[in-house]
């Protein structure tokens, strides 16, 4: 559906997520959803890993299972990645890397 003189409604993930990365007013946006979704990527892992809680681990494993069936998903509808998962893919990295950077300096 089009609304009367505009754009046509966004019926995808990567729909909903292109203005983000294409418009400059949200940039801020994607910016702290980008930090608030890697800090909880890295609290998660740092716990499982360093913690070795049921649930963290638990929540570790439902989480990359989620990511893995997304990004699969993906792969064979479209025959790439969509800009949906490689920003999953790029959350992961960063949220590794933190946790990583965690550990090192002691935090976790």
């Amino acid at each position: 559906m089009t609304e009367p003189g505009g754009e046509p409604e966004p019926h995808g993930l990567d729909d909903w997520l292109r203005p983000f990365f294409r418009d400059s007013t949200l940039v801020p946006v994607l910016l702290v959803a980008t930090g608030c979704f890697t800090a909880l990527g890295a609290g998660i892992i740092a716990w499982a890993v360093r913690g070795r809680s049921l649930a963290a681990i638990g929540a570790l494993v439902l989480l990359a299972g989620m990511s893995a069936d997304a990004v699969l998903r993906d792969w064979r509808r479209h025959g790439r990645l969509g800009l949906a998962s490689r920003a999953v893919l790029g959350l992961w990295a960063l949220s590794a890397a933190a946790a990583a950077a965690a550990v090192a300096l002691g935090l976790a």
